[in-house]
């Protein structure tokens, strides 16, 4: 019986050390941003993070026009990111999004900590016929989940991103798309 119950007490405080000591994905701060694929798209400045001027672009050719963010260049994989860090692995994120030209759709990054680590929202990706939570490590991306959809050219999206951790809820005009754990 001593036998079985130090068997139960060692397995039960290897599985507690293991819950403790698990690694998030989402790190601790970060930042949020845009891109696109081959695609003209414009936004409008993420709420709640401070108003902070023109985001940081990191690839590609980016303006400012009226308030609204704008590619309209067709470029692969331009990047432009908020200038605010999040302090937390814990945020929503709101905007509004457009497709103005081209054959995809638009992308909201999150969990930016550098250009090789972060993820993405991409709405309109394969030629417009799908929806997908992508992961950018390195020189890889990994697809996290995906489901059929497309962008409407011309029409303003209402974009709302919950992150809890490895967490990760989407919304497109109110209708949630994704309920993800980051793997």
């Amino acid at each position: 019986m001593k036998k079985v119950s130090f068997l139960l007490t060692v397995l039960f405080t290897l599985a507690l050390t293991a819950c403790v000591h698990k690694t998030l994905i989402t790190p601790s701060q970060s930042r949020v941003g845009y891109s696109a694929w081959n695609t003209q798209v414009s936004y409008t400045h993420c709420d709640p993070l401070p108003k902070t001027g023109k985001p940081e672009s990191v690839r590609g050719t980016w303006e400012v026009n009226d308030g609204i963010l704008q590619h309209k260049a067709s470029e692969e994989a331009p990047l432009a990111i908020c200038n605010y860090i999040i302090p937390s692995n814990h945020y929503t994120i709101q905007c509004t999004a457009r497709k103005d030209s081209g054959p995809d759709g638009f992308i909201i990054v999150f969990n930016y900590v550098d250009a090789q680590h972060y993820c993405q929202l991409n709405y309109g990706y394969e030629g417009n016929t799908m929806h997908a939570i992508e992961q950018i490590s390195g020189d890889g991306k990994k697809q996290l989940a995906t489901r059929s959809g497309s962008i409407e050219t011309g029409k303003w999206y209402n974009v709302k991103l919950t992150v809890a951790g490895d967490s990760i809820k989407a919304w497109l005009n109110s209708e949630l798309m994704f309920d993800e754990v980051l793997k």
